[in-house]
């Protein structure tokens, strides 16, 4: 059993959730329905695999900053973490035959992203978390351009995006020990912690502002204002507070952690 739940770890449900559910909300707010079931499982493989990838080129920074994850608690070896990451290629690869060329570049090129992220892109000042940012906002785009308007799919990537980079600025911030033992450049190091709290509390309160402006100039529902109003405004609120002191990055990412789910939601019943 304990095998298993470390295993669990370095899958990340909770990733592997939010992105198919984005991909699904993104379908809706396309204006479709019934999103495809072969669809949503390559999304989940897609994602298991980057979550492996990149525990295994990041397990020695893990002893430090992440010691309870699958590698660096020795549930699992480096060797086995890949020889994981191949299988779930390799049944990307089978489904590949049942979804359309364009979703298949589009897969392609996540996968490609992910993978040149963990092994290069993370150590990069920026680089690393506009990557992370472009992935999962395009999440909305993947779905919505499958469900017949990609355009649809824009503001809620837009929004993500941005939602996604301050999280990783926090996370960068909580990381920070370990990264910069290992001679990483990331904001939290090249900015120093506050400074870095600092650009993500001001992304915080740009987006308390302008997650309400899509209802107010009649694009999304009552529905998507109700929601927002009533999670990821407060979110977002206690976040900038946190953020602007300087503080608790730790439980701010778990803040936005929720907040992603809401976000989620939120599209869904945008239209």
């Amino acid at each position: 059993m304990r095998i298993i739940l470390r295993l669990f770890t370095i899958f990340r449900l909770h990733n592997i959730a939010a992105a198919v559910l984005a991909v699904a909300a993104g379908f809706s707010v396309g204006g479709a329905e019934g999103v495809p079931l072969i669809l949503l499982v390559a999304v989940a493989i897609t994602t298991a695999a980057g979550n492996v990838i990149n525990d295994y080129y990041d397990s020695e920074i893990d002893r430090v900053n992440k010691p309870n994850r699958a590698l660096p608690s020795g549930v699992l070896s480096k060797k086995q973490a890949f020889y994981l990451y191949i299988i779930l290629l390799v049944f990307l690869v089978f489904i590949f035959v049942l979804l359309e060329p364009v979703v298949i570049v589009w897969i392609i090129t996540w996968v490609v992203l992910l993978h040149l992220y963990s092994l290069f892109f993370k150590r990069w000042y920026i680089i690393g978390n506009l990557i992370v940012s472009f992935v999962t906002g395009t999440g909305f785009l993947l779905g919505s351009y499958c469900g017949g308007n990609i355009k649809a799919g824009v503001l809620p990537a837009l929004f993500t995006f941005f939602f996604i980079f301050a999280r990783e600025i926090v996370k960068d911030c909580e990381d920070i020990e370990g990264d910069y033992f290992f001679g990483l450049r990331t904001i939290a190091i090249v900015l120093g912690k506050i400074r870095a709290m600092k650009v993500a509390a001001v992304i915080f309160l740009l987006l308390i502002f302008a997650f309400p402006m899509p209802y107010f100039i009649g694009t999304y529902s009552r529905a998507y204002f109700f929601i927002i109003i009533f999670s990821i405004i407060p979110i977002l609120f206690l976040s900038f507070m946190f953020a602007f002191k300087g503080k608790r990055p730790g439980f701010i990412s778990i803040l936005l952690k929720v907040g992603i789910f809401f976000g989620i939601i939120a599209f869904y019943y945008a239209v």
